[in-house]
């Protein structure tokens, strides 16, 4: 099936981030459609076929296990006792509004066949092409980073080699209205500097 332009960048353009705030904690998402994302990731451009994207999915009991472990780190953190509380209740809210939290990987190419930003951009790649499919199967994401994205404890607790790296969280539910925020984005002559000599 071919897009036309026209239908091509207004599919783009519908592509939003939906906070675990706005997700519908009553209306789970499947395994069988986190599947379906993954399989958006798998056609990322990536130099080499090097597939650098790995995704480890917390979904019902395993949500409650990555809270109790951010929880830890949170509480050992050294921070102050008003910003530990701060941040512990965020993490069970999010937590208890997301039908799956995806830790984003990138997995080094053990050969070391191409740079280690160009496997982080791909990546990223992947990351988008979720987004875009989600948009296709009514669902809702967000990325984010946050203070213990790629720490040690994290990387242990998801299984990481020594080469790979943590990229941060893609929160997944169902979004629980049409969501129709603005954006403000730049115009193309804005960010783009055309040399023709």
């Amino acid at each position: 099936m071919k897009l036309s332009p026209e239908d091509s960048i207004a599919w783009i353009k519908k592509r939003k981030s939906i906070f675990p705030k706005m997700f519908d904690a009553n209306t789970a998402i499947t395994k069988r459609e986190i599947l379906d994302l993954m399989e958006a990731a798998r056609w990322a451009p990536n130099h080499k076929l090097t597939q650098p994207w790995r995704f480890v999915v917390f979904m019902d009991k395993g949500i409650d296990s990555l809270t109790s472990k951010q929880i830890d780190l949170i509480q050992s953190s050294g921070m102050d006792s008003e910003t530990i509380q701060n941040k512990i209740d965020k993490s069970i809210r999010k937590g208890g509004q997301c039908s799956a939290i995806a830790a984003i990987v990138m997995k080094r190419d053990q050969q070391r066949r191409v740079p280690e930003w160009e496997e982080m951009c791909a990546v990223a790649c992947a990351v988008q092409n979720v987004l875009l499919h989600a948009e296709s199967l009514e669902l809702a994401g967000y990325w984010s980073t946050g203070s213990f994205t790629n720490h040690k404890d994290i990387r242990d607790f998801l299984s990481l080699g020594e080469k790979d790296i943590h990229l941060g969280w893609l929160f997944l539910g169902r979004p629980s209205a049409d969501l129709d925020k603005k954006r403000v984005r730049y115009e193309g002559q804005e960010f783009v500097d055309f040399r023709t000599v």
